[in-house]
């Protein structure tokens, strides 16, 4: 085992100790099911395709057992470097330790493969990016994903990744939110997600527990649209630090944006004449 190096590709996920030593002990008692998949390079040495964690847990359980110091692998002949590269990341998908984010990783590492091949490949020809990654995934580990899986998968890891606090991104990253509850915390400004979790109850652990909190919290938010938020943000960024020279695109593009938007604040302006209207003349005293 000592022989075979990790691939460098692998390098995006995580080896937590705390699964690595999980996953040994379950190798102990049940064996080896699912054989690792290694290749030999042009220099003649072997590296790792698809197993890291089952590699990991080997070499732990060596330390205590010499009998673990060689590991049963499986040998795929003739791929080169970009195939074992799709071929990992595709074996990945489908790895239960892996966080929400990882596993977007997975499928946005295909995206440079699923293009070339929609290319390259006639059948492939007018299909969506993310149904030629499925088909990928598909055609390495013999297991279906849909392109609207995938698709969901990347957009929820974008919105952990971009509009939540820290604290609930982590919940969110190990899969103990709803995708509902995402959307719901991405709505709200960040000061506003990390007092909510400081002040949540210790003993809501479940995902159940933690999305029901938020789904109560944020019915007391009386906040905008999070699309609308994040939008504002956007441009405010642009706005406070613009070009020297703004391109025409980009000016084209601002007065489009203000087309776009002035029905609805000529719509609030009306709304609150009629309020004042309502409330008739103020009398004088």
């Amino acid at each position: 085992m000592a022989d075979i190096a990790d691939h460098p590709a692998n390098a995006a996920y995580s080896m937590d100790p705390a699964g690595i030593a999980e996953l040994a002990e379950s190798i102990r008692e049940d064996g080896l099911t699912d054989l690792p998949l290694v290749r030999k390079v042009g220099d003649g040495s072997w590296q790792m395709v698809s197993g890291h964690r089952r590699k990991a847990a080997y070499a732990l359980l060596a330390k205590d057992d010499p009998a673990y110091e060689r590991m049963p692998c499986r040998v795929i002949e003739g791929i080169d470097d970009e195939r074992a590269v799709t071929l990992l990341h595709a074996a990945n998908y489908f790895t239960r330790a892996l966080t929400v984010t990882e596993r977007a990783a997975a499928t946005e590492a295909l995206r440079g493969d699923a293009v070339r091949l929609r290319s390259e490949d006639p059948s492939l020809s007018g299909m969506r990016v993310d149904d030629v990654k499925a088909a990928i995934i598909e055609r390495q580990t013999g297991r279906k994903v849909s392109g609207k899986t995938i698709a969901r998968e990347e957009r929820l890891a974008r919105r952990i990744a971009e509009d939540l606090s820290p604290e609930w991104a982590a919940e969110a990253d190990r899969g103990n939110l709803s995708a509902e509850a995402v959307r719901s915390l991405a709505g709200m400004p960040k000061e506003r997600q990390a007092e909510m979790h400081a002040a949540m109850e210790p003993w809501r652990r479940t995902k159940r527990e933690l999305s029901d909190y938020v789904r109560s919290e944020s019915k007391t938010q009386a906040g905008p649209d999070g699309r609308i938020s994040k939008a504002a943000r956007l441009v405010a960024d642009f706005l406070e630090s613009p070009p020297e020279s703004p391109s025409a695109a980009d000016l084209s593009l601002l007065r489009e944006m203000a087309l776009m938007t002035a029905p609805y604040a000529e719509a609030g302006t009306d709304a609150r004449k009629r309020r004042r209207r309502a409330s008739g003349p103020k009398s004088s005293k």
